[in-house]
């Protein structure tokens, strides 16, 4: 873990310290498996919802770094995009940078495709549960999973 980086999320009070909490990290690392499992089943069906859940098994994933590690993000307005802020410090170096500096855009796509209507495209489902299995194969071996 990106230390540092870390320590100048919990100083600005973006993430807080919370005792670990391996149980829900666990499960949380689940729901993330089930959610993308469940996206590849309908990606050429829905490619929104595929996307959707593509996209949240990623902030799952991150979610389920953070309670191993005692830490969750202050609730609120910009909560996914600060869980993003925590993935880019906490796992930067570790093969996954890439997804997660995608992860903003993701989450700004699924904004827009839920909330205004912009389309989802195969291809960015493509990418979004590429980024997914690489997080959470990471993750996973960061939590001992």
């Amino acid at each position: 873990m990106a230390s540092n980086d870390v320590a100048a999320l919990l100083a600005e009070g973006t993430i807080l310290r919370v005792g670990p909490d391996v149980k829900s990290a666990r499960a949380d690392l689940s729901a993330a498996r089930v959610h993308l499992s469940s996206a590849a089943t309908i990606a050429e069906s829905d490619p929104v919802g595929a996307f959707s859940l593509a996209y949240d098994a990623i902030r799952k994933a991150l979610v389920a770094h953070m309670l191993s590690n005692g830490f969750r993000v202050r609730s609120g307005v910009g909560a996914h995009y600060q869980t993003g802020r925590y993935g880019l410090a906490a796992l930067s170096g570790l093969g996954v940078d890439d997804a997660l500096r995608s992860f903003d855009r993701l989450r700004s796509l699924r904004n827009r495709s839920e909330y205004r209507g912009a389309l989802v495209k195969e291809a960015d489902v493509d990418v979004a549960m590429a980024h997914a299995h690489a997080v959470l194969a990471v993750v996973a071996l960061e939590i001992g999973e």
